[in-house]
């Protein structure tokens, strides 16, 4: 026969894994529009703390907001700011779920309800197609399901404790020692809502009293911060932020609550109306962590303009996208488009060293800070450098999207994802073609010979004001059909500009044989060279046409409304 201790184990998992699939299934069911409504609604102190408890409320999920937030910080698409006001109030949201327990699961007889939940959610399961909106639902009421089961197994079991163990020594402990005892049970079950259960169980049965099951709930409060910091320990500079800012109003709040209030409970139930002790606890719950939010509220804005100047934020690119989590693909895509947009650039400017450009020879544009960063970045460095770390890059742009490909992806999100890896690979391609002739450049520049370096000029004001015109159409907002036409000329006058520099190479090699003269044309190895430097001069070029091509689909197949590359950052 299963002992209480190890039927209290049992429930507590099968509670734990109820929670893990009705988040599931929400953030299946509700993605899209999460993310619209959590970008759109955050825009003030007020607007975001009230959404966080809004949402959280719905949800009944602090972990799947506190996911989504963290995501589009991370990619950053949300600013810290409105990411801190979400998660406080998201505090706030989750304190539902024991009203919610108290309600139902104290009141009703729990199998009674958990057994049709489990039929219906299996059977979606086993009969409805993956990926569908209805099999996410059946998901959403087989965690429900299970959820209710393992707290009716917790019920039975501590109302069995008594049998074998000696409860009354409970009640003679402090207050402190449930307030660590909730720390550590928190922190190891990753859970503050299971230990809500626990609490609110073990008062149910009796096994301890008012203070002592609030004093562990105030430390579920402090305990649940664990799993934020753990997530935050190999993150950027932002989930370090946000996660210290979590801490730090968790920790402020609860221990008020336990120096200021707890002291005076029963004074508080009894301004409050409450007599029941199942609803005092979650009343007191609630009560602290709002006060304690009303609190905040005032000083979010300086608190989160002291949370910015934590941790450093001088991440490499590599760092940043590494650092991304990939659980929600639409926060993960949209930081891989800011990313490769970034290489985009980095390729240009690589580019321009094969010809002797600068960034100043961009014009206006080349004060753009992302651009002036950038070049400041790689000044000293070689283009051999460059291209090194440019291929470093790619590697870990790929490596990023295998782990994204192991999400579960619409088929627009796969799609946008396929067309950046395509713009990567162009734009690698192209800098290997350029880096390939890059001595036979020098040679044409260096040449002792005017024609030769007269078709050196002739490239390096070509692509001078080509790359100009490629900067301003990632820098810079264009309409769709004006881009389309741009491209479609440039594309012309790439194929104008090859052609003209072979008819310049074989005008300049049939003028050097009719004088004599074997500085330019040294025989037909010397004129295949140079054609050779202009077919992969227009190759690489055509690459990069053909990027800004794809960059254009991703912005008509991404549902959000991106910034061009030099979009300030977000810090």
């Amino acid at each position: 026969m299963t002992t209480p201790f190890w039927q209290l184990l049992f429930g507590l998992g099968i509670f734990l894994y109820g929670m893990s699939r009705l988040e599931e299934g929400l953030r299946d069911i509700s993605r899209t529009r999460l993310k619209r409504w959590l970008i759109q609604s955050t825009s003030t102190p007020i607007s975001s703390a009230s959404f966080g408890v809004a949402i959280t409320t719905l949800l009944q999920s602090s972990s799947m907001v506190s996911l989504l937030v963290l995501a589009f910080a991370s990619a950053g698409i949300m600013p810290l700011y409105n990411g801190i006001g979400v998660i406080l109030g998201a505090n706030v949201g989750t304190t539902a779920t024991g009203w919610l327990v108290t309600l139902l699961g104290f009141k009703l007889d729990l199998e009674v309800l958990a057994i049709p939940l489990f039929g219906i959610g299996c059977l979606s399961q086993v009969l409805l197609k993956a990926g569908t909106r209805w099999r996410a639902a059946g998901k959403l009421i087989l965690g429900l399901g299970l959820l209710l089961y393992g707290l009716s197994l917790m019920k039975s079991s501590v109302a069995n404790l008594p049998q074998s163990w000696d409860i009354s020594l409970l009640s003679e402990q402090p207050a402190i020692l449930y307030l660590l005892v909730g720390i550590l049970i928190t922190a190891i079950i990753q859970s503050s809502s299971a230990t809500m259960m626990l609490s609110l169980t073990a008062l149910h049965a009796g096994l301890i009293d008012l203070p002592g099951a609030a004093s562990l709930v105030i430390g579920a409060d402090i305990g649940t911060t664990s799993t934020t910091v753990l997530g935050s320990l190999t993150g950027s500079a932002i989930k370090k932020r946000l996660a210290l800012a979590h801490v730090l109003f968790n920790f402020i709040v609860d221990i008020a609550a336990f120096i200021f209030l707890l002291p005076f409970l029963p004074e508080l139930l009894s301004w409050l109306g409450v007599s029941d002790p199942l609803y005092s606890l979650v009343a007191f719950h609630s009560c602290f962590n709002l006060l304690g939010l009303l609190c905040f509220l005032p000083f979010l804005k300086p608190f989160s303009r002291w949370i910015n100047h934590r941790f450093d934020g001088t991440e490499t690119l590599t760092h940043s996208i590494q650092s991304m989590p990939t659980e929600v693909p639409e926060a993960a895509l949209s930081a891989m488009v800011k990313q490769v947009n970034r290489l985009w650039l980095q390729a240009l400017l690589n580019n321009l060293q094969h010809f002797s450009l600068k960034l100043t020879d961009l014009g206006k544009l080349s004060t753009n800070q992302l651009l002036v960063d950038l070049s400041l970045k790689n000044n000293n460095a070689a283009w051999q450098q460059h291209y090194e770390l440019i291929k470093d890059h790619e590697d870990d742009l790929m490596q990023f999207a295998l782990r994204l490909q192991q999400e579960p992806l619409n088929e627009n999100q796969a799609q946008q994802l396929a067309k950046l890896l395509e713009v990567t690979r162009s734009l690698v391609y192209a800098c290997k073609t350029l880096k390939d002739i890059h001595q036979n450049l020098q040679h044409l520049q260096n040449s002792d010979d005017s024609a030769a370096t007269t078709l050196f000029f002739l490239q390096q004001q070509f692509h001078r004001d080509l790359y100009r015109q490629f900067v301003s159409l990632m820098l810079e907002k264009h309409a769709a059909g004006y881009v389309l036409e741009d491209l479609a000329n440039l594309q012309t006058t790439n194929d104008q500009h090859y052609q003209t520099m072979n008819t310049r190479v074989y005008s300049a090699a049939d003028y050097h044989e009719k004088a004599g003269n074997k500085v330019l044309i040294d025989g037909d190895a010397q004129l295949s060279t140079q054609l050779n430097v202009n077919r992969e001069i227009h190759h690489a070029n055509k690459s990069l046409i053909q990027s800004l091509h794809q960059w254009l689909n991703i912005m008509q197949l991404s549902d959000l409304s991106l910034e061009p590359a030099g979009y300030k950052e977000i810090t």
